[in-house]
């Protein structure tokens, strides 16, 4: 009857140490407080890694839709001079103003047109009257990024760096000339540092994370680590979100702490980047329409394209699409010679396939600003024709995408109640049974349904034409 006892009490003369529960705790401590550790450094990482995407994108986006906008062949002629007070050069000056303005930048932006050794070389600026060709010294983590936009004619954006001046973030887009050459690269600069100070912050308080984790052990450590990882992955999941273009995208994160904080300056550059876009459609809508000497003729297609798209069911994503579509479906005529696009008598064959690139050639354009990827199909589509007698591929039927059907009726109307330089408008009447004849052959019976239930007076008001 002595066994029992002897083991009672050897099992309770263990040292703590060495008892099972002990090195369980003990275990699941250090596992938990491991686990803490490991994801507050890797939701950092990620962290940072979204606001790096985001920024560039933003940076991007702007260096890109500006580039479009400087006259390549313009600026060599202001660089051969070697002179700022040019009227090209101060045409250049007021289109990068322009710019700086209709993004809201606090930064100068500016161009650059060569790069050796440490030095790139100035060109135009928004902001002072420094000299044309004057040195500029490059900090060494830009210059693999500028090196590559000016050998290989890509945008470009530079990792967070810092300066006497600050922490930033760069954005590069190569200016071409006619020819397609890069001859400058245009120089986007966005401070850094509010956004590096959120990131100490958080940093700060996944250690403060840590330490009560730990102290609380198993279930305050479990229940802390959900604590930290909600709010930052929500955050996480919204950067995702504004990455793939999706602008209006809000996360309700509730947590009063440097995460909170952290939100709120998100969301804030969310809005801004939001302002910054529509700022970018309408600087390269008004330059679009300002070279076809048709004031306001973009807006009145965009309105009259989404009166049917939105009797069509469209979703958001697809109305934004069909607006940013009629905005820029003719963007591709700017490699249009000026000759060929208002030539008032016939085409000829080789000016009609010239003609008739330009919907290839506005992709080319687009495709290379996500900004404006969503009017690619209205672009590339909206001369296709139901029955596959359009171009450039001649896609037919439901293969067309639906906002490049919609768009290629609303079109045909648009230019037929207006004056061209080689025939006179047509009456509103007059189109709408032109579309009546084509549907099911030219145009998608049922957009053309939709566009002819659409009242006459209505017509009017949109297309700003008469009815008779």
């Amino acid at each position: 009857m002595e066994a029992p006892t002897t083991m009672v009490v050897a099992r309770e003369g263990l040292p703590l140490w060495r008892r099972l529960a002990s090195r369980l705790a003990v275990t699941f401590l250090a596992l938990t407080t491991l686990g803490i550790l490991l994801t507050g450094y890797l939701e950092h990482r990620e962290l940072k890694q979204d606001f790096q995407r985001v920024i560039g994108g933003f940076l991007l986006n702007i260096a890109r839709a500006g580039a479009l906008l400087l006259d390549g062949d313009q600026h060599q002629a202001v660089v051969t001079k070697g002179r700022n007070d040019t009227p090209a050069y101060g045409a250049l000056r007021a289109q990068l103003q322009r710019i700086q303005q209709a993004n809201q930048l606090e930064e100068p932006v500016y161009t650059l047109t060569s790069f050796t050794g440490e030095d790139g070389r100035l060109a135009v600026t928004s902001r002072g009257q420094e000299p044309v060709g004057k040195e500029y010294r490059l900090p060494p983590e830009i210059q693999p990024s500028l090196r590559r936009v000016l050998t290989e004619g890509k945008p470009a954006i530079t990792p967070i760096y810092s300066n006497e001046r600050g922490t930033w973030v760069t954005g590069f887009a190569p200016i071409v000339n006619r020819k397609g050459k890069t001859v400058a690269v245009l120089n986007v600069d966005h401070r850094a540092d509010a956004y590096l100070i959120a990131l100490a912050n958080l940093r700060r308080s996944l250690l403060v994370a840590f330490l009560i984790g730990a102290g609380v052990a198993l279930i305050g450590g479990v229940l802390l680590a959900q604590l930290v990882t909600r709010p930052v992955a929500q955050l996480s999941a919204l950067a995702g979100r504004v990455v793939e273009g999706d602008l209006t995208a809000r996360a309700r994160i509730a947590a009063r702490t440097e995460i909170g904080m952290l939100a709120d300056v998100f969301h804030l550059m969310v809005q801004r980047l939001h302002v910054s876009n529509r700022s970018i459609v309408g600087v390269v809508e008004r330059a679009l329409e300002a070279r076809a000497g048709e004031p306001g003729s973009l807006r009145r297609l965009a309105a009259a394209a989404n009166a049917v798209g939105e009797r069509l069911d469209l979703t958001t994503s697809q109305q934004e699409a069909l607006e940013f579509g009629a905005l820029f479906h003719d963007i591709g005529e700017i490699r249009t010679p000026e000759a060929i696009l208002h030539k008032a008598g016939p085409l000829t064959s080789e000016e009609r396939a010239v003609i008739e690139r330009h919907p290839v050639a506005g992709m080319e354009i687009l495709e290379t600003v996500p900004l404006l990827t969503p009017a690619l199909d209205v672009v590339v589509a909206h001369h296709e024709r139901y029955d596959g007698s359009g171009y450039p591929h001649g896609t037919k039927g439901e293969e067309i995408p639906l906002i490049g059907r919609i768009f290629a009726v609303v079109d045909t109307l648009d230019a037929m109640t207006h004056a061209r330089p080689y025939r006179p408008a047509r009456s509103l009447s007059e189109a709408l049974d032109v579309l009546r004849k084509g549907s099911g052959t030219l145009f998608d019976p049922r957009v053309v349904d939709v566009a002819l239930g659409i009242p006459a007076e209505r017509w009017a008001e949109l297309l700003q034409c008469a009815r008779a």
